[in-house]
């Protein structure tokens, strides 16, 4: 019965500790971070710059649900969740890229659709692309592992 209970503690202190801490600082880290930034300060750009009546057109869509500044709030809260899982939960270290992948991805989908049903300027194909091409790059980089050790070279072989 002791040992019983000593193994049920055991596996407690475990699950725990699986949910508490930090990661050690690792290149996902830093990535997650920089990207997390940046789309915090889009989030900002959205919010305090006046919006045009092309961006208008071209987010029609999505501005029917929610203003603009709702949206730049929606960034800015995706990038403090990419920067939170730089670091944190310590055994998932790349859930922050289904974040960005996500986010990215909506955003070049409401761009595409206001260039098919709301007649945006073809000009916005190029932000279809870009966002659409940064959704890619967070998928694919989501799969990629951390380098465990710099590789160094022996002067002496050589």
């Amino acid at each position: 019965m002791d040992e019983e209970r000593r193994d049920l503690e055991e596996n407690h202190i475990k699950k725990k500790s699986r949910i508490w801490g930090l990661r050690s600082w690792k290149r996902h880290s830093l990535i997650l971070t920089v990207s997390g930034f940046l789309y915090i300060l889009a989030g900002f750009i959205y919010i305090n710059t006046p919006t045009t009546r092309n961006r208008e057109v071209a987010l029609k869509l999505i501005l029917q649900v929610a203003p603009i500044e709702f949206w730049g709030t929606v960034f800015i809260f995706a990038g403090l969740l990419a920067v939170v899982s730089s670091r944190w939960p310590p055994f998932a270290e790349t859930w922050g890229y289904m974040v960005l992948t996500g986010m990215s991805s909506g955003w070049a989908a409401t761009y595409l659709l206001g260039i098919l049903f709301f007649h945006a300027p073809a000009q916005n194909a190029s932000q279809v692309m870009l966002w659409g091409c940064l959704a890619f790059m967070w998928w694919a980089i989501s799969g990629l592992l951390n380098p465990d050790k710099t590789a160094a070279v022996n002067h002496e072989r050589l």
